[in-house]
């Protein structure tokens, strides 16, 4: 595993806010923090912004894991070596979803609060998928399923190219730890506010996944977002947004 403190992260920060807290942003599987781009133009609500590559992603040394209990253990350790100002919301896409539910369970004094985006309490991937990736003959241009029916063409186009760039290992880890994931029976151990975001047209994590989501973590808010697929954050960066400022808002409020 790569030392916790070494993770590669870019931060947006607000020197007006007087106090606030951190969003830790987790990307999914095959990602980078580059996902979140369009999220990080500028402080959401006053709060430090932290778009951070997973072990073994984008510029972070180590290597790919199969389980999402090592990627939980990582980022609690990152979140230790670091100083952030507290509370700190993890933030996760997908299989980081997976990630910040797992963190939340696993260590609870780490995490104050969780926003999901197209995320699930278990993840079953298509075994042929699974298979092709451990022969190394997947055909990404196959994720074109992703995203949203109406997504920007050259914005579907860059991706998918991002998408054939990324190794059939680390692919193939990612998607193991996903498929081998399931905390469906111990949501209700989760007390802090979480925020559950889901695109009408994901194909990925549909929508019956954010609904268990929400039936069976107390007091979480479910909001879907129409003419999205699994990329809400590229695909309506705008009202992502929204939805993460009404939730901090409401639950986090900046302190005089």
């Amino acid at each position: 595993m790569a030392a916790a403190e070494h993770l590669f992260y870019q931060t947006v920060n607000d020197p007006a806010a007087i106090t606030g807290g951190s969003l830790i942003f987790l990307h999914g599987a095959g990602g980078s923090h580059l996902k979140w781009a369009a999220l990080m133009k500028e402080s959401i609500n006053g709060f430090t912004q932290v778009a951070v590559d997973l072990m073994g992603h984008g510029s972070s040394p180590g290597n790919p894991a199969d389980e999402v209990k090592a990627y939980a253990q990582s980022i609690k350790e990152f979140l230790d070596a670091n100083s952030f100002p507290r509370p700190w919301i993890l933030v996760g896409h997908s299989m980081g979803g997976s990630i910040a539910l797992q963190a939340a369970l696993t260590y609870p004094e780490t995490v104050d609060g969780i926003i999901l985006i197209g995320s699930g309490a278990k993840m079953p991937v298509n075994p042929t998928m699974l298979e092709q990736l451990a022969q190394g003959s997947f055909d990404t241009a196959f994720l074109k399923i992703a995203y949203g029916r109406n997504i920007n063409p050259e914005l579907l186009a860059a991706e998918l190219q991002k998408w054939s760039q990324v190794s059939q290992q680390q692919l193939n880890k990612d998607f193991t730890a996903c498929n081998n994931y399931d905390v469906s029976k111990q949501l209700g151990k989760i007390t802090v506010p979480v925020l559950i975001l889901v695109g009408e047209q994901d194909k990925m994590t549909p929508m019956k996944s954010s609904q268990y989501l929400q039936e069976n973590i107390s007091g979480s808010v479910l909001q879907i977002v129409p003419g999205a697929g699994h990329h809400l954050m590229l695909e309506k960066p705008d009202e992502t947004i929204s939805a993460i400022s009404c939730f901090l808002n409401e639950n986090f409020p900046l302190k005089d």
